[in-house]
């Protein structure tokens, strides 16, 4: 049994409290949106998995929500070869990367020299890549919101509500003005208490750890988790800022 990536999955789940939850028998349902995500957090015996799945598809059928089995790394070793028999497929393996914010965190952002921007009247903090040479430290990052829009078009982290929940999410800016009208935002994730938690975390190249974890700091997270899908390993975007692997899924949908 994998403990700490069940341990890990439950305080996933628990991010998402307003989402409609059910347990059955020790799995944990959430309806999100048009999915109905299935959490097998324990270890079952097989004589009666088929039929637990079976219960599971009828609930999603009932809510017209797509069922899917989402099952952490050495965890329900038998699930696997009876979600198959069932007519489900494997369609992607997630990794989760896990963070806890520190001061080391805030120095690692800090360090480094200070680059003009193409406008010229603004400085960024960036980190010094193995690169010869004494770095100075550059001034402490600033905890004050920034505007909307970056003069570089970076994606912007802000925080808004889209009706599904009372809960701030967090979503992309992407690009200048135009993309601040609500067709152009999307959600990528959610914060509760001091976690954060971003979804589909290799949906955009433009998003970057660095945007992340200044957001965070600025918004008193201590921990970050990312959810990587149709990944194997976490990119060096990720690593070099302190996101280690923690586990990986498979996740499951009907054929």
């Amino acid at each position: 049994m994998n403990e700490p990536a069940v341990k890990m999955e439950e305080q996933i789940i628990n991010l998402f409290q307003e989402a409609e939850t059910e347990v059955y028998e020790g799995w944990v349902l959430k309806t999100l949106g048009s999915r109905l995500i299935v959490f097998p957090l324990y270890n079952v015996y097989p004589d009666n998995m088929d039929e637990r799945i079976r219960a599971c598809e009828r609930l999603g059928n009932e809510k017209s929500a797509e069922c899917m089995f989402r099952i952490a790394e050495n965890t329900n070793f038998y699930l696997h070869s009876r979600l198959e028999k069932n007519r489900y497929i494997l369609r992607e393996r997630t990794i989760v990367g896990d963070l806890s914010i520190t001061e080391e965190t805030a120095d690692r952002l800090s360090l480094g020299g200070r680059r003009k921007s193409k406008n010229g009247d603004r400085t960024e903090s960036i980190i010094e890549n193995g690169t010869a040479g004494r770095v100075e430290k550059a001034p402490a990052i600033d905890t004050k919101p920034k505007p909307r829009t970056s003069s570089d078009g970076r994606l912007v982290l802000e925080k808004a509500k889209d009706g599904l929940r009372t809960e701030p999410v967090y979503v992309l800016q992407e690009g200048e003005n135009r993309s601040w009208e609500k067709a152009g935002r999307r959600r990528i994730g959610t914060k509760r208490g001091d976690h954060l938690f971003i979804a589909d975390a290799n949906k955009s190249s433009r998003l970057k750890a660095a945007d992340i974890l200044h957001f965070s700091l600025r918004n008193n997270i201590t921990r970050v988790l990312v959810d990587v899908p149709e990944a194997t390993f976490l990119c060096e975007n990720f690593e070099e800022y302190g996101f280690r692997k923690a586990y990986s899924c498979s996740c499951y949908r009907k054929q």
